[in-house]
């Protein structure tokens, strides 16, 4: 069975790599990455620490067109780069399962990202904590000059020389013994509704709801009251292009 992760990077690697470690490695693993200098950093570490421990998966790394998402646009963005992400697994790279690892990034990108994925249907959803955020960030720190080493470095070999050099360090905050892995409860949603759902959102076709259905609608601001009718809402419109597209 081919295994696929996907997750989204913020300032904390090891929550990308002790959840591959966890699983045992994995065949692919696509890293949700912002243009932040920061976080760039940290994916050139992801890459050459599970490039030497775990040198058969395959890493993508898929860019935001930002520095990070803290608006309602940039955030429909994420949505639909991650939904495109989800569906490429599954569709053209014949993952047999995906999971969500949503440890990483922004509160909002990791709520949007847990919804997104009952939507599309993924294999699971899951959080890793760390007993002790502050000794992890701590020995982050105390190895940064060698991360921003490893991010300048313009050849593989110098790459993974410097790592090699500070390795029963890097381990042990990329591998750690010490850490928790949260399944995140979910329901899977049955395609076929998802499906119908978006057509009526996406086509306006609001007269084929039921009653309990726009009740539904209204309450999450997707569709709202014109006169004795419903239309739907301009977020409406782009919460259902995000899952057309």
């Amino acid at each position: 069975m081919s295994v696929a992760v996907i997750s989204p990077l913020g300032m904390s690697p090891p929550v990308v790599t002790t959840f591959v470690d966890h699983l045992g490695g994995v065949r692919d693993l696509v890293v949700i990455t912002t243009a932040e200098r920061r976080v760039k950093e940290g994916f050139e570490l992801i890459r050459v620490a599970l490039k030497i421990k775990y040198p058969k998966t395959r890493i993508h790394e898929v860019e935001l067109p930002f520095e990070d998402v803290t608006t309602e646009d940039q955030n429909f963005e994420f949505m639909r780069i991650a939904g495109k992400v989800i569906k490429r697994q599954k569709e053209k790279f014949g993952s047999d399962i995906v999971y969500l690892n949503v440890a990483g990034g922004r509160k909002n990108m990791c709520i949007t990202l847990s919804i997104l994925g009952q939507f599309l249907n993924v294999d699971g959803i899951f959080h890793v904590v760390s007993p002790d955020v502050k000794v992890v960030n701590e020995a982050l720190e105390s190895l940064r000059a060698d991360i921003e080493r490893i991010y300048l470095a313009k050849d593989e070999d110098e790459k993974i020389r410097i790592y090699m050099e500070r390795e029963r360090h890097f381990n042990s905050l990329l591998f750690p013994d010490d850490y928790e892995v949260v399944r995140i409860p979910t329901v899977p949603i049955p395609q076929d509704y998802i499906r119908r759902l978006v057509d009526v959102l996406f086509n306006e076709k609001l007269d084929t709801l039921t009653y309990s259905e726009r009740e539904m609608l209204l309450r999450h601001g997707l569709v709202e009251r014109a006169g004795s009718k419903l239309k739907v809402t301009d977020f409406g419109k782009r919460f259902a292009e995000v899952l057309v597209r």
